[in-house]
């Protein structure tokens, strides 16, 4: 169903049949089946913006008299599901979003209910949309670096209840959400530029600020990706630790009985002269020196911190 938004004093809905001026400032949520009601759109601005909206990319394309893109923006509970993918496209009086979900609804509806658009222009509007998709996204990343933390403790205190699943999980979060933030740096970017003069002047610097706050989410992003890398090597640091100390334990213990072995070797050779094979207190001595060598040797360990 398609969604209309008047630009008056602040960004209003309206009924879907509200005649509308030729000069009054609109905003429009339509679905790829209901493009072709945009008649000031020709075909193949319709076919572009049909074919952009499923993009898994976000990305901008600059034409004389409008600009035209594609978001795709990570859910945030479920940042390794398909990304939500809409189009929209942006002139002097329109602005239209080509959504086959309720992502650009749900925003507009905010952006309307709190009266957010204070100059009557879609362009502003635009702004405020962009800046809401990126409004949580600081707490979002502050969560993620918890959760990271999380495991960093886990790995020293308790060793191995991580795992390298895990580690695989956050990265490749981090590479998504990294791919978004410089795509929409770019995007801004590029809307900034005002190649085409569409915008204002005061409009023009709105894309900067926002191109600004992209990057330092983009900054974040890269940081806690290089955080992950530092989780993934210090796992397999402990991984590593725990091999050592299990070949340390087994060559201790082969060193700690190996004079025994030589013992026990010398007198199972049963030579006929050997001494104390035929001594009635032999087998109980070799018992006794046994011990006393393992001892002795299980306090020279300890003293040189091997056990």
């Amino acid at each position: 169903m398609a969604h209309l938004y008047l630009l008056q004093n602040h960004l209003e809905p309206a009924p879907a049949a509200t005649p509308i001026a030729i000069d009054q400032p609109v905003v429009e949520v339509l679905s790829s089946q209901e493009i072709t009601e945009a008649r000031f759109l020709s075909p193949d601005m319709q076919e572009s913006l049909r074919s952009i909206s499923t993009v898994e990319n976000t990305y901008l394309d600059v034409f004389p008299h409008c600009l035209i893109g594609s978001f795709a923006v990570p859910d945030k509970e479920h940042v390794l599901s398909d990304p939500l993918c809409f189009a929209f496209y942006l002139d002097a009086t329109h602005l239209v979003f080509l959504d086959d979900g309720t992502t650009c609804v749900r925003i507009l509806d905010t952006i309307a209910s709190y009266h957010i658009v204070k100059k009557p222009t879609v362009a502003h509007c635009l702004f405020e949309f962009m800046k809401l998709l990126v409004k949580n996204d600081l707490a979002f990343l502050a969560d993620l670096e918890d959760r990271m933390e999380d495991v960093e403790e886990a790995i020293i205190d308790r060793g191995m209840d991580a795992s390298t699943r895990t580690m695989l999980t956050f990265r490749r979060k981090l590479l998504r959400i990294d791919t978004y933030y410089q795509q929409l740096v770019d995007m801004a970017s590029g809307i900034a530029e005002n190649e085409n003069k569409l915008l204002t002047h005061e409009e023009s610097r709105l894309f900067l600020v926002l191109e600004r706050q992209a990057e330092r989410l983009l900054k974040r992003s890269l940081t806690l990706k290089e955080y992950s890398l530092q989780l993934r090597e210090l796992y397999q640091t402990q991984i590593d630790l725990q091999q050592n100390n299990t070949m340390q334990f087994f060559t201790v213990i082969t060193t700690l009985f190996a004079p025994l072995t030589l013992l026990t070797s010398w007198f199972g050779m049963n030579f006929a002269n050997m001494p104390g094979l035929d001594w009635r207190w032999g087998y109980e001595t070799i018992i006794v020196v046994s011990a006393i060598i393992v001892v002795i040797e299980i306090i020279i360990f300890k003293r040189k911190k091997w056990l």
